[in-house]
């Protein structure tokens, strides 16, 4: 889910409406908060900001194994690594 513009809102607001914004950001969404009419912070649920630190190191992990790639590493057997990131995502194969 990406960001939307309609998803930003006053510091007030989230004071006076908190209750209303901890339901979107169960949801998924990120909210940006202003102050004084510049963004003062990003907010969102715990298990969304899990999943983005998540993805971001897999990112990195991905450029690393290109680079050895390209450095003329042969790589890993395609079943290993099937297996391993089946465990980090809890599937059972």
């Amino acid at each position: 889910m990406t960001h939307r513009t309609q998803d930003t809102y006053s510091l007030t607001n989230f004071r006076e409406k908190t209750g209303e914004h901890l339901a979107r950001l169960a949801e998924g969404r990120i909210e940006t908060i202003t102050q004084n009419g510049e963004a003062a912070m990003v907010v969102m649920s715990p298990r969304r900001y899990d999943f983005l630190v998540h993805a971001a190191e897999r990112g990195h992990v991905w450029k690393a194994a290109l680079e050895r790639l390209e450095a003329g590493d042969t790589g890993r057997d395609a079943r290993e690594v099937v297996r391993e990131l089946a465990d980090d995502f809890g599937v059972t194969l």
